[in-house]
């Protein structure tokens, strides 16, 4: 009997962790006073290396919430060196393929010069679309123009981003 409890504990424990593969990270900021959640996804290499000294570049998706509804969403580069987008007045706007099953289309993103995250915040389609994406799909596939080595795409697994999009934010 404790043999078929310990199977079935350790079935359920697998399963959950199988279903939630982003995860959830809390952060108070104590001169503030706000509480910041943060839904990411595992980090992710790009579909193939890229060169020194950027080989071991990986990037993760992250939806950041504050209390009240708001949020942003964006990619985190370990290292970051894209190229192609539109210089502006202290950003770069790239236009992104995004890749959802056999469905391909475009959402704009930007970087501040200098900075590891792209945020996909230039229209509010655009933070509507991100977001109903994960939602509605286990897996997103994002294409990236990176200097020298050209483009290359990153696989973010979002199971369980839904459940935890509506948890915490």
């Amino acid at each position: 009997m404790k043999k078929i409890l310990g199977i079935v504990v350790l079935t359920l424990s697998f399963l959950e962790s199988a279903y939630s593969e982003m995860s959830y990270k809390l952060k108070k900021d104590e001169f503030s006073g706000k509480t910041y959640h943060y839904i990411m996804s595992n980090f992710s290499k790009p579909n193939q290396p890229l060169d020194f000294p950027y080989q071991d570049t990986e990037s993760s998706l992250i939806v950041g919430c504050l209390e009240g509804g708001h949020h942003s969403s964006y990619v985190y580069f370990t290292e970051v060196n894209l190229t192609g987008g539109k210089i502006n007045d202290g950003y770069q706007l790239h236009t992104l393929k995004i890749k959802t099953g056999e469905k391909i289309e475009n959402i704009w993103a930007t970087q501040d010069f200098g900075e590891k995250r792209l945020y996909f915040d230039m229209t509010k389609s655009d933070k509507k679309k991100i977001i109903e994406l994960m939602k509605m799909n286990d897996e997103i596939i994002i294409q990236f123009d990176h200097y020298q080595d050209g483009l290359r795409f990153y696989k973010y697994d979002t199971k369980g981003f839904s459940k935890l999009f509506d948890q915490h934010c």
